[in-house]
């Protein structure tokens, strides 16, 4: 089968964007409104991009408008973290363990902003060091980031923007320090897949890059 995604329904493409391309890590994002109420999200469309700057991205889909919308292209509504992002320019990425992969789904839901999500899922949450929103105390890594940039594509309720966060601060839960390093083996990380589909990271195997003279 060969496809042209501008033939597909977008919902069909969606599918086949979320089943081949997997597993995706997980950026479960704490941000703040401008008012300083909390909010708490996850994201699979995520990844690092850069070391030097130290830099991670994530790409927030737009909601389906709440309201009907007035004639010619429909408008997205951007989702509460987005929108806390854009009012304060910081918010924090914490990573999704096993463990926590209930309580996750369970801050998947599209909250009204005035809900708190730690509330929702009975989360401790724990103040950061150099931003305002709270991490995720359960989470065995949070990165602290300072807004870098958004990229928008598609204002559509189909479309997304890309949030590109600057890493100033890391916390790591020294349960899963080895040596004075993060013992990557320790972590029990989740991944997304395609529909309702996770993935466990615990079967892991090694290869050597080879060496070119």
């Amino acid at each position: 089968m060969d496809v042209v995604p501008s033939q597909l329904e977008h919902r069909e493409f969606y599918g086949i964007l979320l089943s081949a391309v997997g597993p995706r890590p997980i950026a479960w994002v704490s941000s703040l409104s401008a008012s300083g109420q909390p909010n708490l999200a996850p994201f699979s469309f995520f990844n690092v991009v850069c070391a030097n700057p130290p830099l991670l991205a994530f790409a927030p889909g737009m909601r389906a408008p709440k309201t009907a919308a007035a004639a010619g292209e429909p408008a997205g509504e951007a989702k509460n973290t987005l929108r806390n992002i854009r009012e304060t320019g910081e918010f924090v990425i914490n990573v999704v363990t096993y463990e926590l992969a209930e309580a996750m789904n369970l801050t998947s839901g599209e909250y009204d902003a005035s809900i708190n999500e730690f509330e929702v899922a009975k989360l401790a949450s724990a103040p950061s060091k150099l931003v305002r929103p709270l991490r995720v105390a359960e989470s065995p890594v949070s990165f602290e980031c300072k807004l870098h940039q958004i990229l928008d594509f598609n204002p559509g309720p189909e479309g997304g923007s890309l949030v590109i966060g600057e890493i100033v601060s890391i916390h790591v839960d020294e349960r899963h320090l080895k040596d004075g390093r993060l013992d990557r083996n320790s972590l029990d990380l989740i991944g997304r897949m395609g529909g309702m589909q996770y993935t466990r990271t615990t079967e892991r195997f090694e290869m050597v890059r080879p060496k070119v003279e």
